[in-house]
């Protein structure tokens, strides 16, 4: 019989087997929540928490080839695995059996009845039988004390640490090697193991730190999300000694259902789920992809742009794993050398050296510094250490040599760097050599520099004399980084028209939070508005903000954006002029002159239409966009005084399958949401409140928080409830026109306003409802808005 034959006769028989295991044990497993000695499960049998919360069977995340005994939650479509019991060995081809001995251990078996993962408990103590929790705990329990826990998965978690599990000083959580793998990746987290240190860490698996959640400072850890102020997580520290603590969190009642996971990016994620159908992230750590340590793995360099591929290898390297690679499922695996170095010379040629352009490398990569070195000299140290793999020069006061050893781990694709630093990675001979003869085809920007006795001199003049050459080329490719991802939509501006256009930047606008807005010129006489942002991590993230979120939409009442300049240091938006300016300009004037003074009418028709805007945001973009900063400032009125929502600095786009963010950004006091206060999770309903509160303005022509009027009115939403709850709705509206309003129409402003700033957010409507409210093809829920107007009263 040959093998192929061979192979599917065993594949058949496992499979018969295993239709045979399952009929037969169906018969004798109840479903329950506890397996007693002797008990077993196979295929799809599982166990349930009594509660019916947790579920506790095999599973396969890769297509029924790899199988594992995990524990997932089962009121939950999305099977997400929190523990995962043989993640190192998984059963082939398909379920194995998970038993718990007659021993008192619990063991998962091939069909053949090898044992390829066992509890190993390490107490004395008899177990007598092993349940499933409500907590997600699986426990073996004692004999003699039906309470004692012999062993629990709490004690022995993967990626996930669930409510009110104990995670101590000494434990870990380790990432999956990829998002189909449950096997150990190479990130962790695990509590500060220095003596007194409370903190928690994310490392990587040589241990290097790359986050911190900040020391404990005796109710909350001080990085952490909404800290002090986020409710939904009950925290606690547990100190007995300086080395001997354990962290724990429970979620208020109201809060749902929450995980904490490093997930196999590298990423400290809290995931969040409320009654919908998937998991939400709500917040991560660290924020910048980049800023995992080892992300790509060894010798992968990482971008730090958004929407791209965000690894690639080095040159003279390539994916470890090609497939994982490009699935951009396992970055962390990493790169290997084309050819593998020689450290010897052969017919007269040594290993050559790559230097790359714009690496920054991380200072845990291990190094040995050489002081007052020379490049020439620093190149040749190298070379005659095999256990040297790059070397580093900058050439600043007092040159600078750094030995480079093991593989490099943090590179990253930056900006040339003001120090000078050159980065130079260790290649075989034939592949510097290969790399030097495409370098003039190329546009990796690197220099090939092969490293030879008798060549030395002539390669190092070369350097020197490209040197300017080089410097002035990546000058040019870095003001086209951000061309490379931006929406197609936009146009591209130099610094140089934008000046021009805008005439020295002396017709300005206005000035915000990060920058200066200028009136500007296009040729053609397209009149624009160009705002000129600060240079600063803020304005930066103000500028990917609003290209990543408007750059692509376009709707009647949102601002167009039509392009952008990032020269340099410069970062400049361009948008389309809108003549009147912003909404506040005109509700904070308290003149009566005509053209200053807006009519019922035109007010109507501003709500109504910045109402239409936040709904096309939030259900007809293809990602959902949350505004986070709906105000009169960010309303702008164009010649006819139709509204133009602008300013998304603090947008969020939310993806379809996401209902809720976390973020520590906040809007404007006097516009935020009760829950964004209070550190919960935000929703698309933040802007309802805020939408809220800015119609109020509309209709009463000043700010809801105003202390030069009597005290009775500084808050203008309570004063305006009292006064519609006595029949006084038009009392409510600006006195300036209130003879001149269509009295049904103020009426279901006023509706929808209250409804909108309650502080429940479920009771808030969506805009669709808005909008219908407001054209009065709905009535709106009455009885909560009186309910609304009795609890601002009160």
């Amino acid at each position: 019989m040959d093998r192929l034959a061979f192979n599917f006769l065993k594949r058949f028989m496992l499979a018969l087997a295993m239709l045979i295991l399952n009929h037969s044990c169906d018969l004798f497993v109840d479903g329950g929540d506890t397996l007693s000695l002797g008990d077993s499960l196979r295929g799809k049998q599982t166990i349930i928490s009594k509660n019916g919360i947790f579920e506790l069977g095999f599973f396969s995340p890769n297509g029924a080839i790899n199988w594992y005994v995990g524990i997932w939650n089962a009121q939950i479509p999305d099977k997400t695995i929190v523990w995962v019991a043989n993640r190192e060995t998984p059963v082939r081809d398909m379920p194995g059996v998970f038993t718990l001995s007659s021993t008192g251990y619990l063991t998962v078996s091939d069909l053949q009845g090898k044992v390829i993962w066992s509890s190993n408990n390490t107490q004395q103590t008899k177990a007598s039988r092993a349940s499933i929790l409500d907590v997600g705990n699986f426990v073996l329990l004692g004999t003699q004390n039906t309470s004692e826990i012999v062993w629990e998965s709490f004690a022995n978690p993967t990626d996930t640490v669930l409510p009110t599990m104990k995670f101590w000083k000494g434990m870990k959580i380790t990432s999956w090697k990829s998002s189909v793998d449950p096997a150990p990746g190479p990130f962790f987290e695990q509590m500060n193991p220095s003596s007194g240190k409370t903190d928690v860490l994310l490392r990587y698996k040589n241990g290097v730190s790359y986050y911190s959640t900040g020391e404990w400072t005796g109710s909350y850890f001080a990085t952490l999300p909404g800290s002090p102020s986020y409710s939904i997580l009950k925290e606690e520290l547990v100190v007995f000694s300086p080395t001997r603590m354990y962290y724990t969190y429970k979620l208020a009642p109201e809060a749902g259902t929450m995980m904490v996971r490093v997930n196999w990016k590298g990423e400290l994620s809290v995931y969040y789920w409320v009654n919908n159908n998937s998991w939400n992230v709500i917040w991560f750590q660290p924020q910048l992809r980049c800023g995992v340590y080892g992300i790509c793995g060894p010798y992968g360099v990482c971008f730090t742009q958004e929407n791209i591929q965000s690894c690639r290898c080095v040159e003279g390297f390539h994916p470890r794993d090609a497939s994982a690679w490009n699935s951009h499922d396992w970055w962390s695996s990493g790169c290997v050398r084309r050819t593998p170095l020689n450290c010897s010379s052969i017919n007269g040629t040594i290993d050559g050296f790559l230097q790359v352009i714009d690496k920054s490398l991380s200072d845990e990569e291990p190094f040995q510094i050489m002081s007052n070195s020379t490049l020439r000299g620093c190149k040749t140290a190298c070379l005659n250490n095999c256990s040297c793999t790059a070397f580093s020069f900058a050439d600043s006061n007092s040159a600078v040599c750094k030995l480079l050893f093991g593989d490099l781990l943090s590179m990253r694709e930056k900006a040339i760097s003001s120090d000078g630093q050159l980065l130079f990675i260790r290649l075989a001979a034939s592949d510097v050599s290969q790399l030097s003869t495409n370098a003039g085809r190329s546009t990796s920007r690197v220099v090939a520099l092969t490293i030879s006795i008798p060549l030395g001199v002539v390669v190092l003049g070369i350097l020197l004399i490209g040197a300017r050459f080089i410097q002035r080329r990546r000058r040019r490719l870095l003001e086209n980084v951000t061309k490379q991802d931006t929406p197609t939509l936009l146009r591209t501006f130099t610094y140089k028209e934008l000046k021009v256009a805008s005439n020295n930047f002396s017709h300005k606008l206005g000035k915000g939070a990060f920058g200066s807005v200028f009136k500007g010129t296009l040729p053609g006489n397209k009149l624009v508005a160009v705002k000129k942002l600060e240079t600063s991590a803020k304005a930066e993230k103000q500028f990917r903000a609003e290209i990543s979120t408007i750059g692509n939409i376009h709707h009647v009442n949102l601002v167009k954006l039509c392009g952008f300049c990032a020269e340099g240091s410069k970062r400049m938006l361009v948008y389309e002029y809108i003549q009147n300016g912003s909404l506040d300009s005109f509700l904070s004037n308290k003149s009566n002159e005509a053209d200053k003074l807006l009519d019922w009418n035109t007010r109507f028709g501003i709500a109504l239409g910045t109402a239409r805007g936040l709904l096309y945001l939030h259900d007809e973009c293809r990602d959902r966009i949350i505004h986070c900063d709906i105000k009169p400032e960010n309303i702008l009125l164009d010649a006819d005084f139709s509204p133009k929502v602008a300013d998304f600095g603090l947008a969020k786009l939310v993806g379809r399958d996401f209902s809720r963010v976390l973020t520590s950004t906040r809007g404007t006091r006097g516009y935020l949401a009760p829950e964004w206060l209070y550190g919960l999770p935000i929703t698309v309903k933040v802007d309802v409140y805020s939408f809220g509160m800015t119609l109020l303005e509309i209709i009463s022509g000043r700010r809801n928080i105003d202390l030069s009027v009597q005290e009775s009115q500084y808050y203008f939403p309570t004063w305006a409830a009292a006064q519609i709850q006595k029949g006084n709705t038009i009392g409510i509206v600006d006195k300036r026109i209130a003879d001149k309003v269509d009295v049904e129409e103020v009426r279901r402003a006023a509706v929808v306003s209250f409804l909108c700033i309650q502080k429940d957010e479920n009771g808030r409507p969506s805009m669709d409802q808005v909008v219908l409210m407001l054209e009065g093809k709905s009535g709106g829920d009455m009885e909560q808005y009186q309910r609304s107007l009795q609890a601002l009263v009160q």
